[in-house]
Formats: structure tokens, C-alpha cells, sequence
């Protein structure tokens, strides 16, 4: 961060004839109780909300599984999550409501899922209906659903006669019964002229079909019909006449198989074999005649005229990918295991509906109109040209105030007006940006104010004339051969950045800088307390931005540029953890070389957002490091250990760019797993040095840096006034890290301020 030196002339020499004097702190006043009417107008937005849309199918066919049918579709509305779809189910023949209203809460995409309850074979009317929370609803749609019974085929039944033993009268009837749902399955046998007390019922097992019948040949007649009936929602039974040898005859039977030899058309089963009526066993018959025999097929009841495979089974009975739609009639025949597929046997990640090159399982925009060139979210991208990237252009930059002296001990800020649109003197400006575009660069003129409230601390900048040229067309650098001072890392392959001098340009028109203070060290690693900054103190404000002498810029962040505070939130409530992680973030910057900087969310090499981190530690004090104090020199690049390279840029596709291209950004956060005690003694995880970037990746306009960076404020500990908990993870509260009251100051004090400003500007450009 910057220091920022006071000059006061007259007052220092009157101060320095006594023997020093007692600076005192005032207790620092709540945000609420000093916002003005001014802020709370210009923080507050109106919010246009409109009723809930739903969107459904007109008709919904469940093939009938014994499971209860589900219902689905989307609700379009600002917030679709906080919307309660509810749907009320009518009897088709009564028209009469069945059971309560189902509710149930969208998904964020607006996609829902309502389970019906119904699970038979049926037809009902549906109504359905969202509400959002201001109680606005939607028109009622109507849908039907439909339950559709299965197939089922006729029952088909085997039987073997097992022969009363000697000295027995007791004979067995068993086989087999085949059907879809072989639990609903009975079989009797009756004896022919005998009274149905007679009537044999035989034992079935509910899962293969096969069945038993004691047969009592000196109590029942032999002579008689085993009767077989299935059906779960179609009953059919089949009948066959036995005359059940006792003892066998073999003039009558001469394979023993219970058909007598006139109505035998295999006199030859095997033994032990069951047979149908036909007499013929399974290794005998063929009975949907595709070839295969019946104990061997696989496939009983094949289409006639389908070819089919060894195991008897034709293309319109296989499911090679296991996804319960037949290999014929499946159009994506390679589906996943475990996908939901629909009647075409396709799972979402097989199908592209709109035919926009995106799966429908990775398609956030399902409707893109066809022909829309679309991200890897599937949704169309933007018709984008780089000066589209820049806040405040045209004068419609919001009206934005410094907060010093609002909640902090800082002197406030009085260079602009006392209200957006008014005059006087006060801490409210508006940020100005103008673009014009050639065939080569981009031309930005700047006033240096962002789009949001800042805290200038020490600063005394503000309303700046900012010039910068920015190619358009990036060239990478290919050269090589440069000195490797500020950026070890880059081994002379690319051109370093400015070490504290402007290496890039925030969108909103604020100069970003490059990592290191004043006096040296690392300003992002002194406002997390790495190290005690015992040569002049400096303060960063919102968004890791402060003020100097050539105005306000960023060392950290810059991502508030696009935040969208909630109703009644402030940049005080500002954190970068408030981000949304599930978007691309958009360009915040450009560096001086034409490549973009972007928020820290992009997309990784698959296509996910991922919040990017950098690649570099800190040397700690336990590795006899300084934590920052000596600035770029106390960080190392750990290849791999982040997302990014030395100079904290990546190349791939973004939404501005979808075919790819080199692009730096914004990092919070290191990827290095490393902790540091700070100053505080507390353990904290690593930050993302170098933040923006550190070197070239293209050939930059130099011309682009201006000035380097000055100071401003005390020597002494590390008493830094954080005015946020910018990163909430690391530290418990801003009281933690802020506990100062008051600094004494006497004249031995301030005279070593002014030689050290001496020194300061003799060695370096104040920014």
C-alpha cells in the first residue's frame, strides 16, 4: 500500500518547540449512526418483480412400474428458488380433487419435481400452479397424466407326472407356469366328473411360476384339467387335459411323459424333462419359432420374423446399455450406466435439445434460438466488443463518496460535493470514463474516481486526468532476454511489471498496481498482518483500493467493481467471499500488454467454474523468510501448487473470448496449502500474491505506467486501520484486527518522519 506524507509546515515548527504532544483517537462511530440521507439514496435500488410463469407438458405418460408416478417442469421468475409450485390432482371421470395439494420448492434453474402418489393404471387431470413470495401467481396449467398398464402375455404351462411309488397311492403333478408376473399366478387341478370338493389346489412358488400337486390316484380321478390363470391387470388361463397313468402303460405312453402317445408329438423327451400339452419339453419346442429352443432361449417370446442370436433373442428384445429401452427402438445406444433416459432410450448428458453443441445436462440456456454461437454453459454469448468491458462511459458513472471520516479515523474527504448533482464541498464524485476504439488499441480517459465508495485513508488524491493506450490485438512475447528484478520467477522469459507503479487499468477507469508499498514490502501481506511495517504505515480501504497522490488505485480485489449489494447493504458490508461462484466473473481490468484480468471465477480446463488461485508462497518466518516485509523478494512461485503461471495468468476460453485466449486474474487467494503466524499470532492460510499480475505475458506499452508509488502516514508498528473483513476466513472480526486508540506522537517522531519522506521521494515516484 501506499504511505502518504502530511506536510505541515507551519504547524511542525510550532509542534517542534515544545518537547512533543498527545495525538488523541476518537471512539469510531457506527456506519448507521453517520450515513447520511444522501447515501442511504444512493445505495437503495427499486426491484421490479413479476408474476411467476410455469412451464410443463401437456401430457405426462408413466409406463406402469408399481412405483409412483412423478411430475416435472420449470418456473420462470427473477428468483425461481424462492417460488412454491403447487399442483392439484382431479379424478378424469368424477372431476372430483383427489387428496391435499402437493407443494414443492424449484431447484435455482427453476426446474421441480412433484411426486403424484398415484401408481395404477389411470388417467387424471392436473392443475398446477407457483407462487412467488410476494404472493404474485401464475395462470394454472393444465396437464394430464396417464398411468399405462403393461403387457401381458397369456400364461403358458408345463406339467411332469411323477408316479405314485410301490405300496403308494400318493402322485405328484409339478411344472412350471410361465408369465410376466408369475406372482399372480394359481393353478388347480380337476378331476373329471368329480364334485369341486374334490378339487386339487396346488402349491405355487410366487417368484419362478413353478408349482406342486399331491395327486391321491385312489381318491381322485385320474383323468382331468390342470388349470393355470396369471394376470396382475389381464387375467388368462390355459387348461390342458391329463390322464395321468397308474402304473404306466408304455403301449401309451412310451417316453413316460404323461401325454398319452395318440396326442405325444414328441414320444421321445427326455426323462425327467417337463412337457406342455403337446407333450414336448422345453429342449423340444420352439414355441415362439425363431430357431431356438425353448430350454435355451433366452428370449421366449421373440417377434415373429425378427432374426435373433444364439440365445434366441432378436435386437427388439436386447438392451445392450442396460437402460430398460430396447436396443431397436433406442436412439443413443451407449448410454451411461445409471443416466435417466427418456422413451428414445437418451439420458440429458446424450441430448442436445436445442442443437447448440451443449449436452442438455450441461446446458444452462435449454432454448437457445438455433444458429446462437453459445459458451460451455450453453448459453448464448454475448455480442461483445472490448469497450463494452468499461464502467462510467457516456457520463453514467454513478455518484460515489469517499467515506473518509465515516466510521474511521481518517479526516474526511471534502474535494467534492455535498450531494450527487450538487455543489459545495463534501465527499460525494462521480466516475468518468471515456473509449475510443481503432483498428489497433482502445484510448481511455479517465477522472480516476471508481464506481463504488472508497477510503482514500492517508491519501490526498482524488479527481485525476488519466491517460492510457491498450492494444487491442495482443502479440505474445516471444523475445525473452529481460531483467528478472521484480519478477524472479518469469527467469527473464517475460517482461517484469512495475514493482509499485501502475501495471494494468481496472475497468471502471482506477490505475491497478503492482504489489509492493512505499517502503518496500508487500501492502496486501501488511494489511493481513505478515509483518510489522516499521518504516511508514499505509492503510488499505474497500476492496483492496487507497488513495495517493496521482489518485485512487487497486493493490488487491477490484472484483466490487461488478458486486451488486443486497437492499441496505454498503461497501462496508463488501467482501469478495459475497462473489457469486457459480458465474463467469466478467473482465475487471486490462493490462498493459492487451490481455484481459478477470474476476477470479473462470473456467477450468473442463469447462467448470472454479475460483482460480495463484501459484506463489510466502517465505515465513519459520523459513527464515520475512513474511513480505522485503516485498516481491519474499515470495516464491511453486509450479503447480495453484491455477495460474508466473505471471498469474492462464490461457483458455471465457465468455468474451469462446475459442481462448491468455488472460491474468484477480486472486484472493494462494493455492499454496502453507500456513502463516501473523503479526497477531494467529495461523492463517496464504493470499494470493501477486494478486493481479507480476510480468508480461505479451508485449506491453510501457508508456502505460506512469508514475511509481509515494507515502503518506506514521512510521512506527503495524497499526493498520482495516475498514472491512475483506477475507472472513482469515480473520474473526475487524475488531481482532484493529485495536488503537490513540498514538502518541513527539518531536524526535516527527522529525524522522520528514527524513524518511526525504528519502522516499528521492528513491521512488510517489503514485
Amino acid at each position: 500500500m501506499e504511505s502518504k506524507m502530511i506536510v505541515l509546515s507551519g504547524v511542525l515548527a510550532l509542534l517542534m518547540v515544545g518537547s512533543g504532544f498527545l495525538l488523541m483517537v476518537n471512539e469510531t462511530t457506527s456506519d448507521e449512526d453517520t450515513t447520511t440521507d444522501e447515501e442511504n439514496q444512493q445505495d437503495s435500488a427499486n426491484t421490479v418483480n413479476t408474476p411467476p410463469s410455469v412451464i410443463n407438458a401437456v401430457e405426462f405418460i408413466h409406463e406402469w412400474n408399481g412405483e409412483n408416478a412423478s411430475i416435472n417442469g420449470f418456473v420462470l421468475d427473477e428468483v425461481p428458488s424462492t417460488t412454491t409450485v403447487t399442483m392439484v390432482i382431479i379424478d378424469a371421470n368424477t372431476l372430483e380433487q383427489i387428496g391435499e395439494p402437493r407443494n414443492t420448492t424449484p431447484m435455482a434453474d427453476g426446474s421441480w419435481l412433484l411426486m403424484t402418489e398415484r401408481s395404477q393404471p389411470g388417467t387424471w387431470i392436473l392443475q398446477i400452479q407457483a407462487t412467488d413470495t410476494d404472493g404474485l401467481t401464475s395462470n394454472v396449467s393444465i396437464s394430464q397424466l396417464t398411468i399405462v398398464a403393461p403387457k401381458e402375455n397369456e400364461v403358458l404351462l408345463s406339467f411332469l407326472w411323477i408316479q405314485p411309488e410301490e405300496d403308494s397311492s400318493i402322485g405328484t403333478l409339478q411344472g412350471l407356469m410361465l408369465h410376466k408376473f408369475p406372482s399372480t399366478c394359481s393353478i388347480e387341478y380337476h378331476p373329471q366328473g368329480q364334485s369341486p370338493a374334490r378339487l386339487i389346489d396346488g402349491d405355487e412358488n410366487m417368484t419362478t411360476g413353478e408349482y406342486s400337486m399331491a395327486v391321491n390316484t385312489s381318491y381322485h380321478n385320474t383323468e382331468g384339467e390342470i388349470i393355470a390363470s396369471c394376470g396382475l391387470f389381464s387375467e388368462s388361463s390355459t387348461t390342458i387335459q391329463v390322464n395321468l397313468p397308474v402304473p404306466p402303460e408304455p403301449e401309451t405312453d412310451v417316453d413316460n411323459d404323461g401325454i398319452l402317445d395318440e396326442a405325444d408329438q414328441c414320444d421321445s423327451t427326455p426323462e425327467g424333462e417337463p412337457v406342455y400339452a403337446t407333450g414336448c419339453s422345453d429342449s423340444e419346442t420352439d414355441s415362439d419359432m425363431d430357431g431356438v429352443m425353448n430350454d435355451i432361449d433366452q428370449c421366449p417370446n421373440t417377434p415373429t420374423s425378427e432374426s435373433v442370436d444364439g440365445n434366441g433373442c432378436s435386437q427388439s428384445q436386447k438392451d445392450d446399455d442396460l437402460d430398460t429401452v430396447n436396443n431397436v427402438l433406442d436412439l443413443c445406444p451407449m448410454t451411461p450406466i445409471g443416466e435417466t433416459v427418456d422413451a428414445d432410450g437418451c439420458a440429458d448428458s446424450q441430448k442436445d435439445g436445442d442443437a447448440d453443441g451443449v449436452s442438455d445436462a450441461d446446458d444452462q440456456c435449454p432454448n437457445t434460438p438455433l444458429g446462437e454461437i453459445v459458451g460451455a454453459d450453453g448459453c448464448t454469448l454475448p455480442n461483445w466488443s472490448a469497450e463494452d468491458s468499461w464502467y462510467c462511459q457516456d457520463g453514467n458513472g454513478p455518484w460515489v463518496r469517499d467515506d473518509n471520516g465515516e466510521g474511521n479515523t481518517y479526516n474526511a474527504n471534502t474535494n467534492g460535493v455535498n450531494a450527487p448533482n450538487g455543489g459545495g464541498s463534501g465527499p460525494w464524485f462521480q466516475c468518468e470514463v471515456s473509449v475510443s476504439v481503432s483498428s489497433t488499441e482502445m484510448n481511455v480517459n479517465s477522472n480516476g474516481i471508481p464506481n463504488h465508495n472508497w477510503v482514500s485513508a492517508f491519501g490526498p488524491g482524488d479527481i485525476q486526468t488519466h491517460t492510457w493506450s491498450i492494444p487491442l490485438n495482443p502479440a505474445n512475447d516471444t523475445i525473452g532476454g529481460h531483467v528478472s528484478t521484480n519478477c524472479p520467477a518469469a527467469n527473464g522469459q517475460w517482461e517484469c511489471a512495475a514493482d509499485r507503479g501502475q501495471v494494468a487499468v481496472a475497468a471502471n477507469g482506477v490505475p491497478i498496481f503492482g504489489p509492493e508499498e512505499g517502503p518496500g514490502g508487500d501492502a496486501v501481506a501488511l494489511d493481513f498482518f505478515y509483518f510489522t511495517e516499521d518504516r511508514q504505515q499505509i492503510d488499505l480501504g474497500y476492496c483492496g483500493a487507497h488513495a495517493g497522490p496521482t489518485g485512487v488505485h487497486y493493490h488487491w480485489d477490484a472484483m466490487c467493481q461488478y458486486w451488486e449489494p443486497e437492499t441496505g447493504e454498503t461497501m462496508q458490508d463488501y467482501d469478495w467471499s459475497l462473489i457469486d461462484s457459480t458465474k463467469h466473473s466478467p473482465i475487471i481490468g486490462w493490462s498493459f500488454d492487451g490481455y484481459p484480468i478477470y474476476g477470479m471465477y473462470t473456467w477450468d480446463d473442463a469447462g467448470a467454474v472454479k475460483g482460480m488461485k495463484s501459484s506463489y508462497a510466502v517465505e515465513r518466518t519459520s523459513e527464515g523468510g520475512d513474511q513480505g516485509y522485503n516485498g516481491i523478494d519474499d515470495w516464491n512461485y511453486v509450479s503447480a501448487s495453484g491455477d495460474l503461471d508466473q505471471c498469474n495468468g492462464r490461457f483458455g476460453p471465457t465468455p468474451e473470448y469462446p475459442e481462448g485466449t491468455y488472460y491474468y486474474v484477480s486472486t484472493p487467494l494462494s493455492g499454496s496449502s502453507s500456513t502463516v503466524v501473523d503479526t497477531n499470532g494467529d495461523t492463517v492460510p496464504m493470499i494470493g500474491f501477486p494478486y493481479f499480475l507480476l510480468c508480461y505475458h505479451g508485449i506491453a506499452d510501457d508508456s502505460n505506467a506512469g508514475g511509481g508509488q509515494g507515502g503518506g502516514g506514521p512510521p512506527g508498528g503495524n497499526t493498520a486501520q482495516t475498514l472491512y473483513s475483506h477475507m472472513p476466513e482469515l480473520f474473526d472480526s475487524v475488531e481482532d484486527r484493529v485495536d488503537i486508540q490513540g498514538l502518541l506522537w513527539n518531536t524526535t517522531w516527527i522529525l524522522l518522519v520528514i527524513i524518511g519522506a526525504a528519502f522516499i521521494r528521492g528513491r521512488r515516484t510517489n503514485d
